[in-house]
């Protein structure tokens, strides 16, 4: 509407000069006829016309400009007179202090709500800092001045003088992945787990780094896995000790008399007390043997060997793998493998990580054993942060009350289990700073999933 009024008043006034220079042109035939005073008031009135179209023009291109200057300068206190003789002006005056109105309006928005985004940031107990390719620190808040103990920090280079080994973690971390570290808040040793992401804004990437103070969830946690290795201890411990203790006191008894402590005349030592002496004390040593065997698995676990790592193809490991096992199992089960893309390679210990898949195989196998048409598919691929390989079977699954439970060294529910298979693999897994973690469903099937970084 305000353009369709200022084309009108601009061809107007054009429509005008041209009139009024025909009409000159006229008069200049006629000037032998003394048309003087017609010919300078004819040029009078079209150097007038000129000069009200040029005002016309400069003037809107003259407001444009200081609106336009008020935006890009981020100035909404500019106002236009709306009351103007020309009514285009007029409405153009209006529209833009309308503008100008809204763009106030969405700025103290926008404070806002940056004010009260700084204040949430600034409240939660998690430590969160933000920082570009350059390392300028774009978000700093309360809780990561308390973790990393620096109160001003435009630069990220500004932790190299004041905490350097936080300083390469920051550098290093890589989107998705958790660090453990340890370190002092408030003169507490705390354990701080340390993650990263990455925002990208057009051509720029912000790195988000985040610091959660996790002491109590993992004293929680590990004083329950206490609690449950104690408890599975106690009573393998037992099992071994009771019949021990039992025996000796029989044995004992056919030494010594009933009425007195007194041991019994070599005389009244049979053939038959012999027997039973002999089967006791073989049992004592079998029953011993076992506890020796038992206290060897658990030195296993405790002194399981550091990585010796080498870059090797996964697709070559679960042929090995199934090569290994397809001899020692029955006919109904039937492994297969699969692995995108065929070219991965893992950097690990070669033989600590067979070990693991052929016990996680072996334990499928199990599961497998009374099912028709058992299948055991390894899987290698790559993840959100890393390399997954995963064995699953459709065999009869995992209760929800036992996923817990399966980790913990020694627990175990057949009949000549150790125990130890599941709980050395996590310990292999950590020690290679991966993971290992369960889904099953009963008479569906179970899914072990090793994760390595």
């Amino acid at each position: 509407m305000l353009v369709n009024r200022f084309f009108i008043n601009v061809f107007i006034r054009v429509t005008f000069i041209v009139l009024s220079g025909v009409v000159l042109g006229i008069v200049l035939q006629h000037l032998d006829r003394g048309y003087f005073y017609t010919l300078a008031g004819m040029i009078a009135l079209i150097i007038f016309q000129a000069w009200l179209l040029v005002n016309l023009v400069n003037k809107t291109n003259t407001d444009l400009e200081k609106f336009f200057s008020s935006v890009q300068d981020h100035d909404s206190s500019v106002r236009f007179y709306e009351n103007v003789y020309n009514d285009s002006f007029r409405k153009l005056h209006d529209k833009m202090n309308h503008l100008n109105a809204i763009i106030h309006n969405a700025k103290i928005e926008n404070e806002r709500t940056s004010h009260f985004l700084q204040n949430l940031v600034d409240h939660v107990d998690i430590g969160l800092l933000s920082f570009d390719a350059n390392g300028k620190i774009e978000i700093y808040n309360r809780a990561a001045k308390r973790y990393l103990n620096v109160q001003h920090t435009p630069q990220l280079s500004v932790l190299k003088t004041t905490n350097d080994e936080i300083f390469k973690i920051i550098n290093t971390i890589k989107p998705g992945q958790e660090i453990l570290h340890k370190m002092k808040i408030d003169n507490i040793l705390q354990s701080v787990l340390i993650k990263t992401t990455e925002l990208k804004f057009e051509s720029n990437v912000i790195k988000l780094v985040s610091f959660q103070d996790i002491t109590n969830e993992l004293d929680k946690k590990e004083l329950d896995s206490w609690q449950r290795l104690i408890r599975v201890l106690t009573h393998e411990i037992m099992n071994s000790i009771s019949p021990i203790t039992s025996l000796t006191s029989v044995i004992s008894g056919y030494f010594t008399n009933k009425n007195s402590e007194e041991p019994v005349m070599p005389e009244k030592i049979n053939h038959q007390i012999i027997s039973k002496t002999l089967y006791g004390l073989n049992t004592i040593e079998e029953t011993g043997k076992g506890l020796l065997n038992f206290v060897d698995k658990y030195r296993s676990l405790t002194s399981l060997s550091k990585p010796n790592l080498s870059n090797f193809n996964i697709d070559s490991l679960f042929g090995k793998c199934k090569l290994l096992m397809e001899s020692n199992i029955s006919n109904n089960i039937k492994i297969t493998a699969s692995v995108h893309p065929e070219d991965i390679a893992l950097v690990a210990d070669y033989a600590q990580v067979e070990q693991v898949l052929i016990n996680l195989i072996k334990n499928a196998c199990e599961a497998l054993y009374n099912q028709k048409d058992g299948t055991i598919h390894l899987k290698a691929c790559y993840g959100d942060a890393g390399i997954l390989i995963e064995v699953e079977d459709n065999g009869i699954g995992i209760s929800n009350e036992m996923t817990e439970d399966i980790f913990v060294p020694f627990f175990t529910t057949k009949e000549n289990g150790s125990g130890i298979g599941l709980s050395l693999s996590k310990q292999i897994m950590q020690n290679h700073n991966g993971t290992i973690s369960v889904n099953s469903a009963p008479n569906i099937g179970t899914k072990f999933t090793l994760k390595f970084q």
